[in-house]
């Protein structure tokens, strides 16, 4: 007799499960980040040949950029900086310094700014937000030379004032 009710409790838990697990997908697929398409995707797969020689361009210059993000201020700000270098290792000075930044966990939002000349350095304080990872996407031009190159920097945060 034990075996007969229990048919109808383990159908109502298999039912149990598929509720909840649809209603975790459900939640998962309704969260404004969880499918983040990239902007004019369309056009940049037409263009990828353009794209693709940009690189081999880009790695012909033997340039280099090493960017680092400062800690967030109060207001979220973080001082984005990138350092440009020759084949040599020595400090490119007159380029334009444009930067995307895109934080890991908001893929849909994006800032974008040129970074002024700081002496051999290019930077900017940027409303970041967010400590965390950030895909930076730098864009170079320095005479007729273009440079394209992508840096992963973490925004450290905010040092605690009296802390040792």
């Amino acid at each position: 007799m034990k075996g007969a009710r229990a048919w109808p409790a383990a159908i109502v838990a298999v039912l149990a499960v598929t509720v909840v697990a649809n209603a975790f997908l459900l939640y998962k697929a309704s969260d404004r980040n969880g499918a983040v398409v990239e902007p004019n995707y369309y056009r940049k797969a037409l263009a990828w040949d353009s794209t693709a020689a940009l690189g081999a361009r880009s790695d012909a210059l033997g340039w280099q950029l090493a960017a680092t993000i400062g800690p967030l201020d109060a207001a979220g700000r973080g001082r984005v900086t990138a350092r440009l270098t020759d084949r040599a290792g020595a400090a490119l000075g007159g380029a334009r310094v444009f930067v995307t930044a895109i934080h890991n966990l908001e893929g849909d939002r994006r800032l974008e700014a040129e970074l002024p000349a700081l002496g051999d350095d290019y930077g900017a304080l940027l409303a970041l937000h967010h400590t965390g990872l950030w895909e930076l996407r730098f864009d170079v031009t320095r005479g007729a030379d273009h440079f394209a190159t992508i840096a992963r920097c973490d925004a450290p945060r905010p040092a605690v004032r009296g802390a040792r």
